[in-house]
């Protein structure tokens, strides 16, 4: 709105805004007796600016006093958005109630992939439910590594597949080995040679440290794995090579299951106590640590070797014209391995376990290229016969 105001001296000055008339007035340009008025409303219009300031003080606090015009809508907004979403609850509440009445009616039993879900997701707070007593501790251990054993052999199943799979089979060779192999194989130990190739692990030399976790260590466990291995092939078998090797990997998990419950209560605790010392946390943090090792990776790694180990004794018992060479390096290469692992975990571990996993998917990769050189290069005696 367009303001002038009369100047003794210059007669009519503007146009001005009403906010430019004010900084004239603190400025002392515009006193409150100086006349102002609107253009092209005529003298009539004219009054002085002290009129004009009081009028406009007058709205400011009427303004102010009244409450704001926009609050009236957003509380009305507001109001609004709370009867809708009240009428969408409302709405979608025997929607939500569906778990809660399938829960109480347990037809949710019969749904495959709920139980498989609920059983992967929940089994170790199930277990920590039922053994958190202290004197069920050994049970909660043995009842954890079953757990993990299940999911590596799920795991193993899908990522490794393998005609004619029978589970009957597989409990077999997971179940023998942690029973009854590695029973065996403990008594075993208390003769010579292993024990004294076991005692070279404590030696100063790196060599011949190796040279005892190669044949006191890698070499006797790998053929306690492989045992049950042989025996379904010539009671059961014959099966092909992918096959076998899925047997395997069942079979170093049953090993792993025994050595890390074992680890777990005896070797884990006693380690963590030597090697954390004080304060308590570090201690609990380096046992945490190991037993998580122990029921994950190690298992695991027990498994990729005597997977490798049922490969070549596939193809043993498929080509039992080679089969002397393809039983040395079934145990023999599984048992390197393992025993460099341990003899140079704190340094090359990780490369040779991951060297491990490597050969083993190679290895299953070029099969079919294998077992035409098995198949296409004939043996020697047949050769000299031959000729």
């Amino acid at each position: 709105m367009p303001f002038y105001y009369i100047d003794p001296n210059r007669g009519r000055v503007g146009p001005f805004s009403l906010e430019e008339l004010y900084s004239l007035h603190r400025a002392g340009v515009i006193h409150l007796e100086t006349q102002v008025f609107l253009i092209g409303a005529g003298n009539d219009a004219a009054m002085p600016f002290a009129v004009l300031w009081n009028l406009q003080q007058a709205a400011r606090e009427e303004n102010e006093a009244a409450p704001p015009a926009s609050s009236r809508p957003e509380s009305e907004r507001v109001k609004g958005f709370a009867r809708r979403t009240g009428r969408d609850i409302r709405e979608m509440l025997p929607h939500l109630m569906l778990p809660l009445d399938e829960f109480r009616r347990f037809s949710w039993i019969e749904n495959r992939r709920i139980t498989a879900i609920a059983a992967v997701g929940l089994l170790p707070l199930i277990i920590y439910a039922f053994f958190r007593e202290p004197s069920q501790v050994g049970n909660a251990f043995w009842a954890m590594a079953l757990y993990f054993s299940s999911l590596w052999a799920l795991f193993f199943f899908y990522i490794f597949p393998a005609p004619e799979v029978s589970v009957r089979i597989s409990a077999l060779c997971f179940f023998t080995t942690s029973v009854v192999s590695v029973s065996v194989l403990l008594i075993v130990y208390n003769f010579w040679p292993l024990n004294a190739l076991v005692s070279w692990i404590r030696s100063d030399h790196w060599y011949i440290r190796w040279v005892g976790f190669v044949l006191g260590v890698g070499l006797p466990e790998e053929l306690c794995k492989a045992l049950i291995l042989v025996v379904i092939l010539r009671r059961i078998g014959p099966f092909q090579p992918q096959t076998v090797l899925f047997y395997g990997l069942l079979s170093g998990l049953g090993f792993g299951i025994y050595e890390g419950v074992k680890y777990q209560t005896q070797h884990n605790f006693e380690f963590a106590i030597r090697t954390a010392g004080q304060p308590d946390a570090l201690f609990a943090a380096e046992y945490y640590l190991l037993n998580l090792i122990r029921l994950t990776t190690l298992p695991f790694l027990h498994a990729i070797w005597t997977g490798m180990a049922g490969y070549f004794l596939g193809f043993a018992a498929q080509y039992p014209e080679r089969r002397g060479g393809l039983l040395l390096v079934a145990i023999g290469l599984p048992a390197f391995l393992h025993g460099s692992y341990n003899a140079f975990s704190a340094s090359l571990g990780l490369p040779i376990a991951l060297l491990s996993v490597l050969a083993l998917n190679l290895y299953l990769a070029k099969s079919a290229e294998f077992s035409h050189l098995l198949k296409e290069r004939k043996p020697e005696s047949s050769e000299r016969a031959n000729t």
